[in-house]
């Protein structure tokens, strides 16, 4: 009976687990349908949207950008998060703060994580970095806290973030062939997506081993204890060189 009973039970947390992770993906996925949408007002002589593009990145595995926006005013890549509650979080900081009723959840700072999808496409499409526009996005549901030199803005604010943009890099010509490239690549099917999560996850294993060691996961420095704007904070000691932060 006892082991029924523990039987039961695991299959029980199991349940909560898996529900867990399928609520978090079903709202990420609401959040970039609802940005998807609003990216369909833009005109369509002017500006070419991809979303959901999973591409290859030579030695870092496979990246998943939410949304591309291809113009003659230079490449857009738009990180969407649907979060709720107080967002907290610094330009360089390896993580930033959700703060929902008083309870606190870390997670990757999205612009260093669309520096990472920028990188990738500068790769793909063997354009220079400087023509590309990284655009954070959250939807109204959170409330920002902090000072962005990158645009980190709301949902209601992208279309006049984009238009904001109007000095012309590329001719008509190269965005066709670039949006062409781009939108031949295959959508990714279910080993594909399994695959790139299994990346990260072991991406995250490897840096948090680094830090637990307090070691730089960034560059191989050591990691020392800071005092800064907004409190305590860990820095490298490789400091102006590299600018690894983390928030303890």
């Amino acid at each position: 009976m006892l082991g029924m009973y523990i039987v039961i039970i695991t299959i029980w947390f199991g349940f909560i687990i898996w529900l867990s992770l399928t609520r978090n993906t079903r709202r990420g996925q609401r959040g970039e349908l609802f940005v998807a949408t609003i990216l369909k007002r833009l005109p369509k002589d002017e500006y070419h949207v991809l979303n959901d593009l999973m591409i290859e990145n030579s030695g870092y595995g496979t990246t998943q950008i939410d949304h591309i926006v291809l113009s003659i005013y230079g490449i857009f890549v738009i990180e969407t998060k649907n979060y709720s509650g107080s967002i907290y979080g610094g330009e360089r900081s390896e993580e930033w703060t959700k703060n929902v009723y008083g309870n606190k959840y870390s997670f990757r700072n999205p612009i260093r994580q669309n520096y990472g999808h920028i990188k990738a496409l500068s790769n793909k499409l063997g354009v220079d970095e400087k023509y590309f526009i990284p655009i954070v996005v959250f939807t109204n549901r959170a409330r920002l806290i902090g000072d962005f030199e990158s645009p980190v803005i709301y949902a209601g604010e992208l279309l006049k973030e984009i238009k904001f943009h109007n000095t012309i890099k590329f001719t008509k010509e190269q965005i066709i062939r670039m949006y062409d490239l781009l939108n031949s690549i295959p959508k990714y099917d279910r080993d594909t997506k399994k695959k790139h999560v299994k990346d990260i996850k072991e991406k995250v294993k490897n840096k948090q081993d680094l830090i637990k060691k307090g070691i730089c996961p960034k560059c191989g420095g050591k990691l020392i204890g800071r005092e800064g704007k907004y409190g305590t904070f860990y820095g490298c000691s490789n400091y102006p060189k590299c600018k690894y932060t983390l928030n303890p």
